[in-house]
């Protein structure tokens, strides 16, 4: 049997044009008009007159239009109201403290936040949220706009800069601006952060992956660094495994994969956030090498309702210890002829760092700036691949006084 991709896209030029079967440009930036969009893809699909056997998205701002369009075309998949809910990050909490049932109930792991549109709604949020809080937006992907603030008139500030400067998609594109740019305010939750993924097909749980991410450079929350596996005992794994999928399963996801943030502390796990897809970034590649499975295949066979055959206990082969660049800091070293990008890029194909670009050149400054690259070693151990990763970053000058990789990495023990 020989499988065939259609794309739809949003950019007429886009590079995968040419290796699908069938390209599909429609322009669906404006998220706030999915139902539309929906309609309109579905109507595409059938003119050409194309029966597809699953429709699905890896990239965030689409997974609603996705199941929007799996609705229309009997495909299988989550419901567009799960995806919805899981989507707009206070609405996700909202509802997962009126789930009250259960041995602890998902509404254990929600964390107290409210809807921020405008100043007003800062006044009443900051009355109903303790400081200190984080306030981002609601709709947001990879760390951008995210802050801690200690007080009401930080919150306002940071949420009139944030408005005034991230109004739309063509202002940042990728970071869930074609949602618009309502913001929410949260309470701040203390412990160590984390990530699991997921693979869930009708409700059941096939699969499960935790990383580990190290401290964040307050006040901002981009992250710095990640390890795989987790260094947490198992038991406290497998709280966050059930912690993750009580809440996926609470907000109706459940069919694909998906991607849970979390933090860990005194009080057990607390959600941050649901990204209802494949976790982004280096997290494929990185549970590929060290445990074998492939979200991506995972994804598709669960979307043409298939069950993946996963591991039911895998162990391991190997550790992984990451590091994430930024334009600000590490543009001189990483760039230019004979710079460390080149060095990186020879030492990648001798097999001694995994390198995970995100953007070919560094996006946004400052406030707004997302990381460019994951750089990573592996080892036979954590302690080794974190070792063999510090030289590293100290010998091409990743490492620095204002970007120290040694604290980084110290939650990884």
């Amino acid at each position: 049997m020989v499988a065939c991709i259609h794309l739809v896209e949003s950019d007429p030029e886009h590079f995968a044009a040419g290796l699908v079967e069938t390209f599909l440009p429609y322009d669906s930036r404006e998220h706030r008009r999915d139902e539309e969009h929906a309609e309109r893809v579905a109507e595409l699909v059938r003119s050409r007159g194309l029966r597809p056997h699953a429709c699905l998205s890896y990239w965030d701002d689409c997974v609603v239009l996705a199941a929007l369009v799996c609705q229309r075309l009997g495909l299988p998949g989550s419901s567009p109201a799960a995806v919805r809910v899981a989507k707009q990050k206070s609405r996700t909490h909202q509802h997962l403290q009126r789930c009250r049932r259960g041995r602890p109930p998902p509404a254990a792991f929600a964390v107290p936040c409210r809807r921020l549109r405008s100043h007003g709604d800062v006044e009443r949020a900051a009355g109903a949220v303790p400081f200190p809080a984080v306030a981002k937006l609601e709709f947001g992907a990879g760390g951008v706009g995210v802050r801690l603030v200690e007080t009401t008139g930080q919150c306002h500030a940071h949420a009139a800069r944030l408005w005034r400067d991230l109004r739309d998609d063509a202002d940042h594109p990728g970071i869930g601006l074609g949602w618009g740019n309502a913001m929410l305010l949260m309470e701040y939750v203390p412990g160590t952060e984390h990530d699991v993924d997921l693979v869930v097909f009708r409700g059941r749980l096939l699969g499960a992956w935790v990383s580990d991410n190290g401290p964040t450079r307050l006040p901002a929350f981009l992250e710095t660094a990640a390890c795989l596996p987790s260094c947490l005992p198992a038991d406290r794994r497998a709280q966050l495994v059930r912690a993750a999928l009580q809440c996926c399963l609470a907000c109706g996801l459940r069919d694909g994969v998906f991607n849970v943030e979390l933090k860990l502390g005194p009080a057990g796990p607390r959600l941050l956030e649901i990204n209802p897809r494949m976790g982004g970034f280096y997290l494929r590649d990185w549970i590929r090498e060290v445990y074998g499975p492939d979200l991506l295949l995972a994804a598709v066979l669960v979307a043409l309702g298939l069950p993946p055959v996963l591991p039911a206990r895998p162990a391991p082969r190997t550790h992984l210890a990451g590091v994430m660049c930024l334009g600000s800091e590490h543009g001189g070293v990483l760039g230019g002829c004979g710079g460390g990008l080149e060095a990186l890029r020879g030492l990648q194909e001798r097999g001694l760092v995994r390198l995970n670009r995100l953007f070919e050149e560094p996006g946004g400054a400052g406030e707004y700036e997302e990381p460019c690259l994951s750089v990573a070693c592996q080892g036979g151990t954590r302690a080794e691949a974190c070792l063999r990763l510090l030289g590293l970053c100290q010998a091409l000058g990743i490492d620095s006084p204002r970007y120290p990789v040694e604290h980084f990495l110290s939650h990884f023990k």
